[in-house]
């Protein structure tokens, strides 16, 4: 609660007001759509709502309007309900909502029915958070409310709880989805409802961690990229053939052996080594992961993620999402702004087919009607809670090796310790370089056995939207399915 009223959005204002009342005129109506999807043989029809939820101050001051779309099922009581976002920060929800859970996914230039929905298992709210999509902060000076890792944290969590209130009954479970960024969200926001009283039955957190504090020594968490990149290199055939597997993910098991016995041991005593130790192992790190030995720094005997996307392949650079995907390095080539594949078929469903119609345009799919506006993700507050020296200086380190934001707070584990119920899914994809299935997969073996039995590691053979893949795509809604239902 504290967190909330710190950040001007309180879940008391919410739970009275829900959604202030609006001048008609500025509000976009409700749109509903009844639907219908076959899965498994059976006819499943549905109800499909997109609407904004208006987030209120203590005083009952609108500051933000959240667009979402539902899929409900009606009729079947006791169905979960699964709240869904990605990341960036500043990103909306289309990802996860139309190529990996929602009921219609874009194929080949077109909507179709998704086999692979979570729909089948529980209802489904997408929400684009303030500043993504048709979301907006009321006036433009409190966008500044929501654009931080805090700020945007409590705005949800107001979202959650109002929704819930309005929409599902007190027992019904209630799962949260994140990816990248998200995750952090999904984290922060579980730890919320349950300080506020409101269980949440599950997490799950796709390609961006686990935020359960500092478990792994910051060598090991080095060593364990090899497996990764090692995999990715004998994709593209740069991998020594005596270290290359059977598969790539042959090869990812075998070289984690190597990066936790050998290598982050060597790491965590640099100090020691010798000269041509410090060549030797240097060599080895370059072999594992199909690189020449000249891009790994002699002080830190590591290579970072930049160097390795772009050094691997000569006039090549790998694809930060996905390092089996490659695109020609010109330097004389300018910038050009390439729309997202598929967005008019997006935005079409959204105003025609469901019916929600506004001027707005929505962000991250057509382009901002306001000049002067700034992307979310260039005003966004990073601050989790350390604002220490030491924690800024980290920040500024990884953003400029390319690392991504560090400084996650222990959220889950917090939520985790709260509620003894509580269970987590982690996934990874063996080919983001953002994320390390391996690393996932440690974490867990360091934890408590309270939260270790609660805790679900799985690797995907896909990358960062691992969802993109077929196979792995089939394997990710089964075993969500498995998760939200219980079913071992």
């Amino acid at each position: 609660m504290r967190a909330a009223i710190r950040n001007g959005i309180s879940a008391v204002a919410l739970a009275v007001a829900g959604c202030a009342a609006r001048d008609p005129a500025m509000a976009p109506p409700s749109g509903v759509a009844h639907q219908q999807i076959t899965l498994a043989g059976k006819p499943l029809r549905y109800v499909a709502e997109a609407a904004t939820l208006d987030l209120t101050d203590a005083q009952g001051v609108v500051r933000g309007h959240v667009f979402y779309v539902a899929y409900r099922v009606p009729g079947q009581g006791g169905r979960p309900v699964t709240f869904l976002w990605n990341g960036g920060p500043g990103a909306n929800s289309t990802l996860l909502h139309f190529e990996a859970f929602g009921p219609k996914r874009l194929e080949g230039g077109a909507l179709v029915d998704n086999a692979q929905t979570l729909l089948a298992d529980s209802d489904l709210v997408f929400v684009d958070p303030v500043g993504t999509g048709f979301s907006r902060p009321a006036t433009a000076q409190d966008g500044a409310r929501f654009y931080s890792t805090l700020g945007d944290q409590s705005s949800i969590t107001d979202f959650v709880q109002a929704w819930t209130q309005r929409h599902a009954d007190v027992r019904t479970p209630v799962y949260l989805i994140g990816e990248s960024f998200g995750v952090w969200r999904a984290a922060g926001v579980a730890e919320a409802l349950e300080k506020r009283g409101r269980p949440v039955a599950g997490v799950v957190l796709i390609s961006g961690g686990i935020p359960v504090g500092p478990v792994l020594p910051k060598e090991l968490v080095t060593a364990l990229k090899l497996p990764g990149r090692a995999a990715a290199a004998q994709v593209h055939g740069r991998l020594p053939a005596s270290l290359a597997g059977t598969s790539p993910s042959a090869t990812a098991e075998a070289t984690r052996a190597w990066a936790e016995q050998v290598y982050a041991p060597a790491l965590a005593h640099l100090g020691d080594l010798s000269a041509q130790q410090k060549a030797a192992l240097a060599q080895d790190v370059a072999h594992h992961m199909g690189v020449d030995p000249s891009q790994v720094d002699r002080t830190s005997l590591a290579v970072s993620s930049r160097q390795f996307l772009n050094n691997l392949l000569p006039s090549r650079r790998l694809d930060t999402f996905d390092m089996r995907i490659s695109t020609t390095v010109n330097p004389g080539a300018g910038q050009v702004d390439a729309e997202e594949p598929g967005a008019a078929i997006m935005v079409r469903y959204l105003r025609e087919t469901l019916g929600y119609h506004t001027d707005l345009p929505y962000l991250g799919l057509e382009k901002d009607t306001d000049p002067a506006a700034k992307p979310v993700g260039e005003q966004w507050d990073y601050n989790s809670g350390d604002t220490s020296p030491a924690a800024f200086a980290a920040a500024i380190a990884a953003a400029r090796a390319g690392e991504g934001p560090p400084g996650a707070e222990p959220w889950i584990r917090r939520a985790m310790e709260m509620d003894g119920k509580l269970r987590v899914f982690a996934a990874a994809g063996l080919y983001d370089s953002l994320n390390s299935c391996a690393a996932n997969e440690i974490l867990k073996t360091r934890l408590e056995p309270g939260l270790f039995a609660r805790l679900s590691v799985n690797c995907y053979g896909g990358g960062h939207m691992m969802y993109r893949d077929a196979e792995a795509r089939v394997r990710l809604s089964a075993d969500l399915g498995r998760f939200i239902t219980r079913q071992p």
